[in-house]
């Protein structure tokens, strides 16, 4: 794909209105995040398949239409947007312990720098920013808290500004499901 600007690299595609369309979307996000001269680890990337893949499939699975999908370099940030023909706008929702959905945005705000979404005259777009941390010689840098948004007007939720009820059961899967992105985030 072209870039459009040397001074913020952007690729761009488009995703079927397909689940099964979701798995080839997020590994192309991957790659063309690597081709935006990024110091982005194996971990970063993985998380970035990870997020693109939520962001996707709630595009897809809500809309039964197609959607854009955006890869840019914001600075030094990686900037994922999701473009569908969904007006509503999406919100994290309270899944129950035997849920098998309902998590998607739970795992976005709690792995991404930022994201937010802007309303757009026939539809949305879905976004998250990630910030690749530097290499510290094996110090463990703390990501808590995420850079500016380029679009100062748009719904942003940041990590450490966002509250979401979660199922209080010890055993609820999504308890699990965020101590594990938590973990796996401080790692990073």
């Amino acid at each position: 794909m072209a870039r459009r600007s040397p001074e913020r690299p952007t690729y761009g595609f488009t995703v079927a209105a397909a689940v099964d369309a979701v798995p080839a979307a997020r590994r192309q996000v991957v790659l063309l995040a690597q081709d935006l001269g990024l110091p982005l680890s194996d971990q970063v990337l993985e998380t970035v398949e990870l997020l693109a893949g939520e962001v996707i499939a709630n595009a897809v699975l809500y809309t039964d239409a197609s959607c854009s999908v955006s890869v840019t370099r914001a600075d030094e940030r990686l900037r994922v947007e999701v473009t569908d023909t969904n007006t509503w706008l999406p919100n994290a929702v309270e899944a129950g312990p035997n849920d098998e959905s309902g998590r998607g945005l739970l795992i976005v705000n709690a792995m991404a720098d930022a994201w937010g979404t802007d309303p757009e005259p026939s539809g949305k777009t879905t976004w998250f920013e990630i910030t690749p941390t530097p290499s510290t010689d094996g110090l463990n840098v703390n990501s808590a808290v995420a850079p500016s948004s380029p679009d100062a007007g748009a719904a942003t939720v940041r990590r450490t500004e966002c509250q979401v009820r979660i199922a209080p059961s010890a055993n609820s899967r999504a308890t699990y499901v965020l101590a594990t992105v938590r973990k796996r985030r401080q790692r990073a």
